[in-house]
């Protein structure tokens, strides 16, 4: 199991010689959570999910978060396939990524062997390469018998001498026949003079008590496998409510009934609910399912991070994951906080365009002259030479 302060991401393959993994285990993740799948679910429209994130997302809006096609909770179906790929993947993600890092680091520095050619073949090429430069004060006849002899000495180091070493076990042996015949029944190997014996007391012993048959057990996928020999849980899912059916009396009767805290005021209460059921439906799906306390402490982190908040925040944001949100009336209502956002925008731009020119630029696209020299305190604007 990976630390906690080491994130594995995607973009850890990139930079290795292994690079073409991190668009494999982009795929292997969830698109909200940006996480491994955790129990993979499968929408109608062909996209898969972590549970908990796709129960989310529909229990919002009932939109796919990819695609935005309409979806419902109830046509959610477990991605087998994905799920065992997945379980393959992170067990063999880390020793595969430490080699991938081992062979970056020996390439950066620069102890690449594969590249390097035998130093005899170099050796080999280099004197086939050098021109022939004859011998000074040497004959025609005494530079021919040289080079005749080097040509010969060469062709001695080029040739291989194999040798074939004969084995005494390899030679054939002469068959002898040792005068026994195979029992058709039983298939042993008896004198050829009580074969018809033999042969009679097997048949004899076989209608007496007959062999069975051996049962060979067909091979089934896993997928196949694992779903039949999960383990079967007594955990039931939980169904939505109509809470506007509901007083708040029996709001909180029923949070009694559940187990979960039933305090604090009634749209509170119904998020908390709604929370509530993504948790425990994801933990149905899950085939190593979390006891009911750990769901109580996660549903804790939720209300104090997510699900907490001071009302209005929590009705904005709300009101924006909605449905029924009209952003066209959100836009008009919002209109003049975006003019200002923007004017501010070009504001700053501006400034920073007109810091990098080195002086002012004045009409006919030509700088301006700076002053001569400045001028003395408490003078009339009148230059020294002037009376």
């Amino acid at each position: 199991m990976e630390s906690s302060f080491d994130i594995s991401d995607s973009t850890d393959w990139l930079g290795t010689p292994l690079q073409l993994l991190a668009p494999l285990e982009s795929a292997l993740r969830c698109q909200v959570c940006k996480d491994f799948f955790d129990t993979p679910m499968i929408t109608s429209c062909s996209h898969t999910f972590c549970s908990l994130c796709i129960r989310r997302s529909l229990s919002a809006d009932n939109r796919c978060p990819i695609c935005r096609e309409g979806d419902q909770v109830l046509k959610l179906r477990r991605n087998w396939a994905v799920s065992e790929l997945l379980d393959a993947f992170k067990t063999a993600r880390p020793a595969v990524l430490e080699l991938a890092k081992k062979e970056q680091s020996r390439m950066a520095r620069g102890e690449d062997d594969i590249l390097e050619q035998p130093q005899k073949k170099r050796k080999v090429d280099y004197l086939e390469q050098q021109p022939e430069v004859p011998l000074v004060g040497s004959s025609p006849q005494q530079r021919h018998r040289t080079r005749s002899r080097s040509t010969k000495a060469v062709r001695q180091e080029q040739q291989e001498v194999i040798e074939v070493i004969e084995d005494s076990q390899d030679d054939d042996e002469e068959y002898t026949p040792d005068g026994l015949v195979e029992c058709p029944i039983c298939q042993r190997k008896v004198k050829a003079e009580t074969a018809n014996s033999h042969v009679n007391r097997c048949l004899t012993q076989q209608e007496a008590s007959p062999p069975k048959a051996p049962q060979r057990t067909p091979q089934r996928p896993q997928a196949f496998w694992r779903l039949q020999n999960s383990p079967t849980h007594n955990l039931e899912r939980l169904p939505t409510l109509n809470y506007d059916l509901m007083k708040d009396v029996q709001l909180r009767k029923k949070f009694r009934e559940l187990g979960i805290p039933n305090d604090g005021p009634r749209d509170l209460m119904k998020r908390r609910h709604t929370e509530w059921i993504n948790l425990w439906n994801a933990n149905c799906d899950s085939e190593t399912p979390k006891s009911k306390r750990q769901l109580l402490h996660e549903l804790k982190i939720w209300e104090s991070t997510r699900g907490g908040g001071s009302m209005t925040t929590l009705t904005e944001r709300n009101a924006v994951n909605s449905k029924d949100f009209d952003a066209a009336r959100w836009s008009a209502d919002h209109n003049d906080d975006f003019s200002r956002l923007i004017a501010s925008a070009r504001q700053k731009a501006d400034a920073q365009v007109r810091s990098t020119i080195p002086g002012p630029l004045v009409q006919g696209g030509s700088r301006a002259e700076p002053d001569s020299a400045p001028q003395l305190e408490g003078s009339s604007g009148q230059k020294p030479g002037d009376t």
